[in-house]
This record gives structure tokens, C-alpha cells and sequence, in this order.
């Protein structure tokens, strides 16, 4: 994953997010922290990062998204290395 990909950005902002306020964001606050348009598209990116077992959360759950412990070392091998402006 290219740290100056979306879904990086995506996972690092769920990550940035529960860090600070300890429960996961909703799509449309991601939406707006990443600088996409459409829910539809943060959306996308959610099921990916689940699907490759980097976020998880409780089905029928408000705010229970976080990262998983593997997403959580990515994120922060990959800012040891730079985050991109």
C-alpha cells in the first residue's frame, strides 16, 4: 500500500480518530478528513481494508470501527518511513 494512497489515508485517519476520541469515525466524518466526495467511496475503501483484515468493527454497531492490530503496525511502519504532506 502507497502511503499516499486513499485507502492509507483512510486507515490512517480511522486510526488518528479513535486515538483521540476512542471510538471509531463515521463514514461521513472519514469522508471529510480524507477529502473524498462521495460516502459511496469511503465506503469502498472500508469493505477493502476489511476484506485485507486491516479494519474491523461490530456489524450493527455505530462508531465501533477501528483498526486491526496488523493495520495499526502498517500504518505506523509506513510513517516511520514518511508520511506524504
Amino acid at each position: 500500500m502507497n502511503p499516499s494512497s486513499t485507502k492509507f489515508k483512510v486507515l490512517a485517519a480511522v486510526i488518528d480518530h479513535y486515538e483521540v476520541k476512542a471510538y471509531g469515525p463515521t463514514v461521513d466524518e472519514l469522508a471529510d478528513e480524507v477529502g473524498l466526495n462521495g460516502r459511496s467511496t469511503v465506503q469502498f475503501h472500508i469493505n477493502d481494508l476489511r476484506d485485507q483484515h486491516l479494519l474491523t468493527n461490530l456489524p450493527n454497531r455505530p462508531r465501533t470501527l477501528r483498526a486491526t492490530e496488523k493495520g495499526e503496525k502498517l500504518v505506523e511502519l509506513m510513517r516511520s518511513y514518511g508520511e506524504p504532506d
